[in-house]
């Protein structure tokens, strides 16, 4: 659970400088890589429904999954690090995101099942300061919701692959 002073320390939203509700092309930007970033959450999913085969070219594609999404979970802590670095925010900011890094490389570690419940975790644990982040104004609400659906989407599909490879 993220303690009180995740996102700001001692500003009031109200003395917070605006986020912009501008679209721009650092939001479109932002919008191609994530949506490109989900597919290779879609792959391994599609690929096993498809062949009923685990392996392509020698490769596992359960690893492949596994790997994709911890790599994910580790960079959307590290976004929140850049956060924690560049706004007025509490250093539990940076300790949960570090501390959910890690957690996803645990889940290199673990079984299918393990793994997965790890990464859901994290995900959603993310998603949580996410929510926590926008509600006080430290993180721009077109970003919130692009990370919901990407992450819905991500969730999705570490929640199928693991139904159909169980």
């Amino acid at each position: 659970m993220v303690p009180k002073g995740v996102g700001a320390a001692g500003a009031r939203a109200s003395e917070r400088k605006p986020l912009s509700n501008s679209s721009t092309s650092k939001e479109i930007v932002a919008r191609l890589f994530t949506y490109g970033g989900v597919l290779p959450f879609l792959f391994p999913l599609c690929y096993r429904l498809f062949t009923g085969s685990s392996t392509l070219l020698a490769v596992d594609v359960q690893n492949l999954l596994m790997a994709y999404s911890a790599v994910i979970v580790a960079f959307i802590a590290g976004i929140h690090w850049g956060v924690f670095l560049f706004r007025q925010c509490s250093l539990n900011l940076f300790l949960h995101s570090n501390i959910v890094a890690l957690l996803s490389w645990l889940s290199l570690l673990s079984t299918l099942l393990w793994g997965v419940v790890i990464l859901l975790f994290c995900f959603l644990y993310l998603l949580w300061i996410d929510t926590v982040l926008v509600r006080q104004q430290l993180l721009e609400p077109w970003f919130y919701r692009l990370r919901v659906r990407a992450s819905a989407l991500a969730l999705l599909s570490l929640v199928s692959y693991a139904v159909i490879a169980l």
